[in-house]
């Protein structure tokens, strides 16, 4: 893939982690962004999309579904085989 030179170390990747519950503690201790879940879920359908990459829990897949149209043309759907559907918070 193509980098440009502007997104170095300099400008870290915003991570926006969609969980519930006691995942949204987690994700907050492990440096997440933005955390989240159907609240932002709304705002994303809003048009609020200040975020580089999407992880989410599988058991809020069915919010994440809803926002296809609007992650999937910009490759940022999670998906289990990168990694970015998972339950072990710290390592996503």
């Amino acid at each position: 893939m193509h980098h440009c030179s502007s997104h170095g170390l300099a400008n870290p990747k915003k991570f926006w982690f969609i969980a519930q519950g006691e995942k949204i503690k987690e994700a907050e201790d492990a440096g997440a962004d933005f955390v989240g879940g159907e609240d932002m879920v709304e705002k994303i359908k809003g048009g609020w999309l200040d975020f580089d990459a999407v992880v989410s829990t599988p058991d809020m897949m069915r919010l994440v579904g809803a926002l296809g149209k609007v992650l999937g043309p910009r490759g940022l759907m999670p998906n289990p085989k990168t990694g970015t559907v998972t339950f072990d918070v710290k390592t996503a």
